[in-house]
């Protein structure tokens, strides 16, 4: 598994924690290390709404990427497209060079099924 696929695993895994317990979920984040190790970040707020949340992890981003040792961020995103429920997720590699894709899911019974990604080049907010 490269360090996309474990950062998408992770992501992937997080979604299904947030919806599991919660039916959604604010924006958050990780990132890897060189080494395979991953971090978790969270920003919630009640106050806050989730472009500002968004906002703050990209620029969290941004900075943690000025350290060599961080290969690539990736947001995660609660969303709707065309109806249906759907996890977003950026990966993060610069400022110029993000890529988003979508996936749907179906929350039913407690549990989380995602379904095939497709790319997304609109922007989120």
């Amino acid at each position: 598994m490269n360090t996309a696929e474990k950062l998408l695993e992770a992501i992937k895994e997080q979604a299904e924690l947030f919806l599991i317990e919660n039916g959604e979920f604010a924006p958050y984040g990780t990132y890897i290390r060189a080494n395979g190790d991953l971090t978790y970040i969270g920003a919630y707020s009640e106050t806050t709404d989730s472009k500002e949340m968004y906002e703050l992890l990209l620029k969290g981003f941004y900075d943690n990427l000025k350290d060599e040792d961080v290969r690539i961020c990736a947001i995660g995103l609660d969303g709707k497209y065309e109806g249906k429920d759907v996890l977003i997720v950026e990966f993060i590699l610069s400022p110029e060079h993000r890529y988003k894709f979508v996936y749907p899911y179906v929350l039913e019974n407690k549990t989380v099924t995602f379904g095939e990604k497709f790319n997304y080049d609109k922007n989120l907010f």
